[in-house]
């Protein structure tokens, strides 16, 4: 008979409430996402998923600190978690007890989770408010080169910080949009 020996608050339904089993999907997400992460981070991927809450994936997240079994790195000029090959080897010979939907709902999300964090690394948006309205202005970088400056006036912060969220889910399709309108491919 499996323990439970997590929390059960803030859990859906096929979530994990078994301490073994989360520290196998976090070292199996660190695995499958191959680059490192914060802490928060992987909090956030698990809490997001319903799989796991904030504080049994913060207990996991040291227990595995303890064990050796991921280590904390500076990346970046800040601390980020990444799995050791201890970790790797215990995510391989375990992952099975994981079910596939379980594993694949998480990895899934962590990818958006990093991809969101580099989104807002490499792309700027400033919201300068106006007497009567707000500039929201994007901008698209690579390499320390800006590739697109927009500004658009809105009529209020709310949507301008809809705009932002909206920009930094996915900057690269607004470019290629826009480079598509512009030569007349849409």
């Amino acid at each position: 008979m499996v323990k439970f020996d997590a929390f059960a608050g803030g859990i859906e339904i096929g979530g994990l409430r078994n301490m073994l089993d989360i520290k196998i999907l976090i070292c199996y997400i660190l695995k499958s996402v191959k680059v490192p992460m914060k802490r928060t981070q992987i909090c956030d991927t698990l809490q997001k998923t319903g799989l796991v809450n904030y504080f049994d994936a913060n207990s996991a997240i040291d227990e595995l600190l303890e064990t050796n079994t991921v280590r904390e790195e500076d990346f970046m000029g800040e601390p980020h978690i990444t799995v050791t090959a201890l970790g790797r080897n215990s995510a391989t010979e375990l992952e099975n007890t994981l079910l596939p939907g379980v594993r694949d709902k998480a990895v899934k999300t962590a990818l958006n989770v990093v991809a969101r964090a580099r989104s807002e690394r490499e792309n700027n948006v400033i919201i300068t408010k106006k007497d009567d309205s707000c500039d929201v202005t994007f901008e698209i970088q690579s390499n320390g080169d800006v590739l697109l400056s927009l500004t658009l006036n809105v009529a209020d912060v709310l949507q301008a910080e809809q705009l932002k969220e909206g920009f930094l889910d996915n900057p690269d399709e607004l470019y290629s949009d826009i480079i598509d309108r512009l030569i007349g491919d849409k």
